[in-house]
């Protein structure tokens, strides 16, 4: 048996109260309410339990129409039916009743049989406004009111069907890091620019006489009509003019991609991917909001889906193979390790080369698996070489920036080193640069603990992040890889050798060993040579290869005499005086000769510090700029050599050298400098004069 619907009765009266109870007692479950105020009481804790309500009008405390003021204006209370007992035939309180949200009303003195009459009516329209309200919502999204996903592409799928001969336009529409706005400005301000590109999407539709347009992700709109109607580039200068104005706190930029529709029974799932693919194209590119599908994007789609349909038959039957490409020592010239790459060997196509199918693995979450394997497989490979009675290279492997947030990762590692019977000091494992930007404080955890357990932590492609300095600051790695896009590319390219050398001498400062990988030429390595890089990886030395060429090249080889250590700190007597006596900066600062302070190392020389006498005479330019590798605007040639001998002299006396020497202003004008050059100290390869 069904239980009894709940009525709420609400009147002053306790006999009327009763009375209307004993009436309806057979059918319904009867509450009571003394006056509004207590109906309010009772609706905020049981509304969602009633079927309807029946209301005096007259009473202390709180009267009906009061009710039914606060009742009218809460909208979790729109659907439950009132129905009005009143006695005021003369003035005009039926109208004010209805007017305030009463579903109906009855006269007292009522007939019993009209009340339950009334009461099934306004209760039967209730469910019936119930049914209808809930078949809205789940084909609206609750926030925007526009389509959901479901219907939208069912929709959509009729429309399609519906007109075989139209060419149709799929759009999709999104906003540029929407989740910004939400954390910057809050979950609210987020909501009503939602609200608003709804609006926006609603007012493009009106001039189209067949369309179909709906949310399909927290900020993703989607909109399907005929081809013939629509102006995309008109339109998307319209909608971009709209949010430009919306709120001038932030800048909103949209992105659309564009996909027409070739054949209208094409999935409209398969639609969504391709328009979405199509957008991906102006995605980070400033000013550029539209992107169209074309057809080497449905390629690039179905190889991915030949990749996911193959990758777990391809992991269990071998064909992921292992390659490695060395480290080298660049003073000995020969391996001090190796890095373990992936190729996929495919009986049918060949080798895969890993940017085809890293990246799928990457956003499908079969990287995890495959790291896993590759790091097997290297284990498997080192306990081999350690039993033939070689001395193993140390390996590093990758791991993902999946495998990083990995809860479990350390003790993953360390139970398979423990199974093959390893030191941790032969895995090494490489991270990229990017990972750390994800959630900066639990990639500094498990690196910590990492490194607790014996592992040597190198960051790959160090350089290419947005915050390399931050995460050297918080990320204590051990090794550190270079991008290789830091190296120059030709004669003229001074920027990137600087730059480079800075990194190299930075990292030297922290005490940090540098692999510059990607090397490819004679005059790269010896660049890095004459910069005081130590090791390297790349096509001059090897290319990636297969484990048995490995096994020739390392073979005779004794990783204990090719240690890949971390450089010798070095101790400047300047820096410490400074450091442990601030006044002596002070005096440095402000004396009225000029001062600077230089490292010569390899020819090169390289301004540390400058007084303020310094910049009055020359600014901010090093009066000896340079003197090894780069011109000098305000120095000749031959002057420079003279510098740089005069440098080497002072270094090799370990005393004072002097000097003249003209300098030329950027108006013509000459200066003659004299210039003493006081030899102060030395690490064997760096010197401060």
């Amino acid at each position: 048996m069904l239980p009894k619907k709940k009525i709420l009765v609400v009147d002053d009266n306790a006999f009327n109260r009763i009375m209307i109870s004993k009436l309806l007692s057979d059918t319904y479950e009867v509450l009571e309410a003394g006056n509004g105020k207590e109906a309010l009481q009772t609706l905020e804790k049981r509304h969602s339990e009633l079927a309807c309500i029946i209301l005096d009008l007259i009473m202390p405390v709180m009267d009906g129409y009061e009710f039914l003021r606060i009742y009218s204006g809460t909208e979790k209370f729109q659907n439950l039916p009132v129905l009005v007992l009143t006695s005021d035939k003369k003035n005009n309180g039926e109208a004010m009743c209805l007017e305030l949200g009463a579903w109906d009303f009855i006269h007292k003195p009522f007939d019993s049989n009209t009340l339950k009459l009334r009461l099934k009516n306004i209760i039967s329209r209730s469910l019936l406004n119930s049914f209808e309200q809930l078949q809205y919502m789940s084909a609206h999204d609750a926030l925007t009111g526009l389509y959901n996903r479901p219907k939208f592409f069912s929709e959509t799928r009729l429309m399609l069907d519906s007109y075989p001969e139209e060419q149709f336009m799929f759009i999709r529409f999104d906003i540029e890091r929407f989740r910004l706005i939400n954390a910057l400005f809050g979950e609210e301000e987020g909501n009503n620019l939602l609200k608003f590109v709804a609006q926006t999407i609603r007012l493009f539709a009106e001039g189209i006489p067949i369309c179909t347009y709906g949310r399909i992700e927290p900020d993703v709109v989607c909109f399907c009509g005929p081809k013939r109607f629509i102006d995309i580039e008109k339109t998307v200068k319209r909608v971009v003019k709209l949010l430009s104005g919306y709120n001038h706190n932030y800048y909103i930029e949209p992105t659309f991609g564009v996909y027409i529709v070739k054949n209208n029974s094409t999935s409209v799932e398969s639609m969504y991917e391709r328009a979405s693919m199509a957008a991906s194209k102006c995605k980070n590119k400033y000013m550029t909001y539209i992107g169209y599908y074309d057809e080497s994007m449905g390629e690039a789609l179905l190889n991915e889906q030949r990749i996911i349909n193959e990758m777990q038959g391809a992991l269990d039957s071998g064909q992921f193979v292992v390659y490695f490409q060395p480290k080298y020592a660049l003073r000995s010239n020969t391996p001090i390790g190796a890095e373990a790459l992936v190729r996929w060997k495919h009986p049918e196509r060949g080798i895969i080369p890993p940017d085809q199918f890293i990246p799928v693995f990457e956003t499908n979450g079969f990287i995890g698996k495959l790291d896993y394997y590759i790091w097997e497989q290297v284990c498997i490979l080192l306990r081999k070489w350690t039993d033939a009675g070689i001395i193993p290279m140390p390996i590093s492997v990758n791991v993902s920036r999946a495998n990083m947030y990995n809860p479990h990762l350390v003790d993953t590692l360390t139970e398979l080193l423990d199974k093959y019977g390893l030191p941790p000091k032969l895995l090494n494992l490489e991270i990229t640069e990017s990972s750390y930007m994800d959630n900066p404080h639990q990639m500094k955890k498990t690196i910590s603990e990492l490194q607790r357990r014996g592992f040597v932590i190198l960051m790959d492609d160090f350089g290419s992040g947005y915050s390399s300095l931050n995460t050297l600051k918080d990320i204590d790695v051990d090794i550190l890889k270079i991008d290789m896009k830091f190296l120059p590319t030709g004669e003229s390219d001074s920027r990137s050798e600087r730059i480079l050398s800075s990194v190299i001498r930075l990292a030297d400062r922290l005490n940090l060993p540098v692999i510059v990988e990607g090397v490819e030429t004679l005059e790269q390595k010896e660049f890095l040579q004459s910069i005081g890089c130590d090791y390297a990886q790349g096509y001059f030395f090897a290319r990636p290869m297969p484990v048995d060429e490995f096994e020739k090249l390392i073979s005779g080889q004794s990783f204990e005499q090719q240690m890949l250590e971390k450089p010798s700190k070095k101790a400047f007597v300047l820096d410490s005086i400074w450091s442990a006596n601030p006044h002596a900066e002070q005096i440095f600062i402000n004396i009225i000769q000029p001062i600077a302070v230089y490292e010569f190392s390899h020819g090169i020389c390289e301004t540390l510090r400058f007084n303020k006498a310094f910049i009055e005479l020359f600014g901010f330019e090093p009066a000896i700029e340079n003197v090894g590798r780069i011109a000098s605007r305000h120095v000749s040639d031959e002057d420079r050599k003279k510098l740089r001998d005069s440098f080497e002299q002072a270094v090799e006396r370990k005393s004072e050298v002097e000097l003249e020497y003209p300098w030329l202003f950027e108006n013509g004008s000459v200066m003659w400098v004299r210039v003493k050059l006081q030899y102060v100290c030395s690490d064997n390869e760096s010197h401060v004069l």
